[in-house]
């Protein structure tokens, strides 16, 4: 309670009106991220323009789309309307992405119209000072008189792949999956559907909350909570609005699935660097930490590790049932770092019952350790590995979590290890958690751990950091 003193007003103590109004409006129907038909507003055929990409991006989209541009009278191959009111059907969603100060005469034809959801691309709004912030003001006034609701301003847009709704401008749609994305930094989402497409990795849904003048990560938090499709959430944050009201949201979510989160703007020029990107004002890092711990959210540090985590708790196996823990190597050095790891981070090392010990001694070089971690030593082959899983599997009552940690060598390659990983995993319900340490030569291994959603890593303290405060959120 020491630092509690020291909290920023606007994480923590925003209380009763805007925690009420907030919470009236979280049941927003799963229907709006799900249109039947979209419109663009500034579609183009200019490859230069903005409206060109995101045009470009939902011919894919398998359900009505509908360009709308005053200057053209069709638009990559599709006929184009005047105006959205001019559209002879119910539209669902519309994307805009034309210059801000047209914004608002946009938004009142969308009310017009009817459409319940607005993607707004288009920059110029609060994040540019207080011109912007007016404009963004009267936008905001227009939608809410026809109870229009705004994604944005200035945003990437929102991807929902297992639909086929892209309305972003991404060189190149992600892959379906089970894992959100929600951040407020665009550029970092086309960083990371890049990525994705690299590493296979897929996605429920990829929101870009730009200046959340409406809808926030609340909102998109309850949607993803809702969604069948998505086992896990990753959010890339640089402040959040209403603290309290976030943490209880979060905390829910994180019951039901895990949230991990990189919060950035530790440093001051970062915090400075964060409001002048979306208008935002970044409140203490240190805070931030200890209300994510508090609510069951995970921190993790970069990219990578986000979504390493978000990818282990999204697998079949999801949450560890316990703490147990035991380590299977092939070198003394890494189970000796594992010991101290685990020591470091909060992961129980288990002792082997007595039964096991003799089992293994049927099998084994005389000078095993005889202990966990469990050292198969430098010249185990995929034999030793299979009969050592086979026995644990057998006996997997004594742990819950069993870390396979192998480095490159010719007795035994990746491919071997992995797939004697793979076998152990489909005779255990524990979970299972692959180490391949290495570079190249171990990658078609953990690709194969990928492939059967077994959780991979390639840094062994990472992999007990991680794990450690996964235990701490589950069982704390």
């Amino acid at each position: 309670e020491q630092g509690g003193c020291a909290v920023d007003a606007r994480i923590i103590v925003d209380d009763c009106p805007k925690e009420v109004a907030i919470g009236e409006r979280l049941e927003l129907p799963l229907e709006y991220f799900n249109p039947r038909s979209v419109a663009v507003i500034g579609a183009s055929s200019d490859s230069r323009k903005m409206g060109y990409a995101v045009m470009h991006n939902l011919l894919q989209f398998p359900g009505q789309l509908y360009p709308v541009n005053n200057k053209r009278g069709d638009v990559q191959g599709l006929k184009a309307y005047q105006s959205v009111t001019e559209i002879p059907a119910p539209v669902d969603m519309a994307v805009v992405t034309v210059p801000a100060n047209f914004v608002p005469k946009v938004v009142e034809e969308c009310g017009q119209k009817g459409v319940p959801i607005v993607v707004i691309i288009t920059a110029g709004f609060k994040e540019m000072g207080e011109q912007g912030r007016a404009l963004e003001e009267r936008v905001m006034a227009i939608a809410k008189g026809y109870g229009t609701r705004i994604i944005g301003p200035n945003c990437l847009g929102l991807i929902v792949p297992p639909r086929g709704l892209d309305t972003t401008y991404v060189h190149e749609s992600p892959r379906p999956g089970s894992i959100a994305f929600i951040s407020q930094s665009g550029a970092i989402i086309n960083t990371v559907v890049d990525w994705s497409l690299a590493e296979e990795i897929g996605f429920s849904a990829v929101v870009s909350v730009g200046n959340q003048a409406d809808l926030n990560f609340l909102d998109y938090l309850n949607w993803v909570r809702r969604d069948p499709r998505t086992k896990g959430v990753i959010l890339y944050i640089e402040e959040i609005r209403d603290g309290r009201t976030f943490m209880k949201v979060v905390e829910e979510v994180s019951r039901e699935k895990p949230v991990v989160a990189i919060k950035s703007g530790s440093s001051l020029k970062g915090q400075a660097a964060a409001s002048s990107h979306t208008g935002s004002l970044s409140g203490s890092y240190d805070v931030y930490m200890e209300a994510f711990r508090r609510s069951g959210v995970i921190p993790v540090h970069t990219l990578t590790g986000a979504f390493q985590v978000a990818e282990m708790l999204a697998s079949p196996k999801g949450y560890p049932r316990g703490r147990r823990a035991i380590v299977i190597t092939n070198a003394g050095g890494f189970a000796v770092l594992s010991s101290d790891y685990a020591e470091r981070y909060g992961v129980e090392l288990v002792d082997l019952p007595q039964e096991v010990v003799e089992e293994m001694n049927g099998f084994l070089p005389d000078f095993w350790n005889k202990g966990n971690p469990i050292d198969l030593l430098g010249d185990a082959s995929d034999a030793r590995f299979r009969r050592t899983f086979e026995l644990l599997a057998r006996h997997d009552d004594f742990w819950d979590i069993a870390f396979v940690v192998s480095f490159p060598n010719l007795v035994l390659g990746s491919e071997a290890i992995a797939n004697e990983i793979v076998r152990f995993s489909e005779q255990t319900g524990n979970m299972i958690v692959g180490t391949l340490l290495g570079g190249d030569s171990m990658q078609r291994g953990r690709d194969i751990l990928r492939e059967h959603h077994i959780p991979s890593f390639e840094e062994l303290d990472f992999t007990f950091r991680v794990m450690g405060r996964i235990l701490w959120q589950r069982f704390r």
